[in-house]
């Protein structure tokens, strides 16, 4: 094909000019059969139309001849003109750059699919004058909406990470198709570095860092997702530079400005320069409990729960001791029980779960609440405190406990005391009486100072069948034995009487009566 000939002895074709004997070869077809026997050549012929092969006998009538030549011919002084259909026979189009661009004022275009406008890096400005500049504004004239390929695409659902205008992207094309172009990512240039994690050093330095930066609209503050890979601090980082809050997993590090920085600490941190907020609607566990791997269920409190129920024992028998000796016994115990009831879930086949929303603090050594304010403990229902050893309160200014029933205190073993190292002690029943009882002796001494008992009705004294009377008609002794009197000295005079001194105490039952009826929670004294 592409040679000429010139056609000679051809009855019709020799009476025209020189120029119309001279043909363009444009095809050329041959055909070629081998010389076999008649009955092995009809099986070939059976074969081949079994085998369904396109094969044309181009000789004509249907000759023996096996062997022939076609040519498809074209004068050579007519201009030829291939086939071609520019929806198909078009150049195909290889990936190139462009740049994002759109509206003034705008830093991400797009539509409602997400798709963007760009610019493409090879178009000139005198190229397009003739549009308007369209194609060459560096703005949303420059191009059709075009589609930007993500990781994943679901209904409603999937990745999503828009460029933005003056982002660089490759733009490839569906079967090189010029009018099919799609971003398939983008890249970095000279003024627009890689990602800077927590705006610090640079690549190769920090190339053991990866993840995801995004930029504040509009703004400089960011969102990050940061892996460490370094050697020996390995960790991870959910980040917003709001308020610096962090969640830092692993073995935590300071910010990368090199290959390696100074670390802060293994295990995780939760962080923020504003407010936090922990809400768990179904209950919350803090422990320090080991689980090692995460090889237990998550709100496995076995250890706690047994630790609860000892305790709940050792209180309950001191609680029957204290009922034993005719004081009151506790009344937070059946509470306690639930409690520890609420921790267990029945159910074999579902994880541990508690019964209801509640709040668990727990660790195997100590725990410490510590603050330079004040510390606000509240409950509607009751508060229960139960200690293996000593519970010890200790305050630099006053120690003021109210009940508005009743208080009541009981040592198994060891006594009670009560000192004061200055000031007096005041012991006083404002409703009623006060009773002092002790199985052996008591003694009330005043080592520097009188001794007053004083009553404005009477005094009795009274041991083994004696008693000695104190009241206003005078003092009466009474005793079945003996009545002796030893002093130095003896004087009786005529009589006398002594005004006790005036005690005003406040009438708590009248005040709180009153209170009542008038349906009022406060009680005025």
């Amino acid at each position: 094909m592409g040679y000429h000939f010139e056609l000679k002895g051809h009855p019709q074709i020799d009476q025209k000019d020189s120029a119309d004997q001279q043909f363009l070869i444009i095809s050329k077809t041959f055909y070629h059969q081998n010389n076999l026997p008649k009955d092995l050549s009809n099986q070939v012929d059976t074969l081949l139309k079994q085998s369904h092969w396109q094969i044309s006998n181009i000789t004509t009538n249907n000759s023996e001849e096996r062997q022939a030549n076609q040519l498809i011919l074209q004068r050579r002084n007519i201009t030829v003109v291939p086939e071609y259909n520019p929806l198909t026979q078009r150049p195909a189009a290889h990936p190139m750059r462009a740049r994002v661009v759109g509206p003034s004022g705008e830093e991400i275009h797009v539509d409602e699919w997400g798709r963007i406008k760009v610019r493409f890096l090879f178009t000139r400005n005198e190229d397009h004058s003739h549009d308007g500049g369209a194609g060459a504004n560096d703005n949303d004239t420059d191009s059709a909406w075009v589609d930007v390929l993500t990781p994943w695409a679901g209904e409603g659902y999937g990745a999503r990470f828009l460029p933005r205008i003056g982002e660089l992207v490759v733009v490839d094309f569906f079967a090189g198709d010029i009018d099919r172009p799609f971003v398939v990512g983008r890249i970095h240039e000279g003024y627009r570095y890689p990602t800077k994690f927590d705006d610090k050093g640079k690549l190769p330095d920090t190339k053991k860092l990866a993840g995801i930066k995004s930029k504040e609209y509009q703004g400089s503050g960011y969102n990050q997702l940061r892996f460490d890979d370094t050697t020996n601090q390995i960790s991870s980082q959910l980040h917003s530079s709001h308020g610096a809050t962090q969640l830092n997993l692993g073995n935590l590090s300071h910010p990368k400005e090199t290959a390696t920085s100074e670390g802060r600490g293994e295990g995780f941190e939760l962080r923020t320069d504003q407010w936090g907020a922990v809400r768990a609607g179904q209950g919350l566990l803090l422990s320090t409990y080991a689980q090692d791997s995460a090889s237990g269920n998550h709100l496995d409190v076995s250890e706690t729960q047994s630790q609860l129920e000892l305790s709940l024992n050792n209180t309950k028998a001191l609680s029957e001791v204290a009922k034993h000796q005719q004081t009151d016994p506790l009344e937070v115990l059946e509470n306690i029980k639930g409690f520890i009831e609420t921790l267990t879930e029945q159910d074999p086949k579902k994880a541990d779960a508690f019964k209801s929303a509640v709040m668990m603090l727990t660790s195997p050594n100590s725990i410490a609440m510590s603050t330079n304010s004040d510390v606000h403990l509240s409950a509607d229902g009751q508060i229960s405190q139960q200690a293996g050893e000593s519970m010890n309160l200790s305050t630099q200014k006053s120690l003021i406990a109210h009940a508005s029933a009743k208080i009541s205190l009981f040592a198994a073993q060891e006594g009670a005391r009560l000192f004061a190292g200055k000031g007096k002690i005041e012991i006083q029943a404002q409703g009623d009486a006060a009773d002092l009882i002790a199985r052996k002796g008591i003694q009330i001494i005043s080592t520097e100072d009188t001794i007053y008992i004083i009553s404005p009705k009477e005094i009795k004294l009274i041991s083994d069948g004696t008693e000695l009377k104190l009241n206003g008609s005078g003092v009466f002794a009474t005793t079945g034995g003996l009545f002796e009197v030893k002093s130095g000295q003896q004087k009786l005079t005529s009589s006398a009487s002594i005004n006790p001194p005036s005690i005003d105490l406040p009438d708590c039952s009248a005040k709180q009566g009153h209170a009542a009826q008038n349906g009022s929670a406060k009680v005025i004294l």
